[in-house]
């Protein structure tokens, strides 16, 4: 498999592991935090920049920064996530998530003693 693939099935397998019955998000969020600073991701999200040279991305990559940070924020003063007004946009994450579901317990089925799956 090309080197390329590998990245994009990695970032693929991560929306897959979600569904496992194990999974803890918590554990996620924590792992992530004690591993990337906001100087860190901000570095990191620079690095990768040139290397696309692309408008959109900077978009985004401003965007996840500040949701990043906005969490974060949100974490360390303790706000209540319960009042972002958000359903109308989790409607299509969710049907993502599904769809990513039911690709996950296929894979489940078909390999069920393959750890790659």
């Amino acid at each position: 498999m090309k080197p390329k693939c590998n990245y994009i099935l990695a970032l693929e397998r991560t929306l897959y592991d979600v569904h496992g019955a194990d999974y803890d998000p918590l554990k996620d969020i924590e792992a992530f935090w004690k591993q990337y600073s906001i100087g860190l991701i901000t570095n990191n999200i620079i690095e990768l920049q040139p290397k696309v040279n692309s408008e959109a991305l900077s978009g985004f990559s401003l965007d996840l920064l500040r949701a990043l940070a906005a969490y974060l924020i949100a974490h360390v003063s303790n706000v209540d996530l319960s009042k972002i007004g958000v359903s109308e946009f989790l409607k299509v994450s969710k049907e993502e998530l599904q769809l990513t579901k039911e690709i996950s317990d296929f894979f489940q089925r078909v390999s069920p003693s393959n750890p790659n799956f």
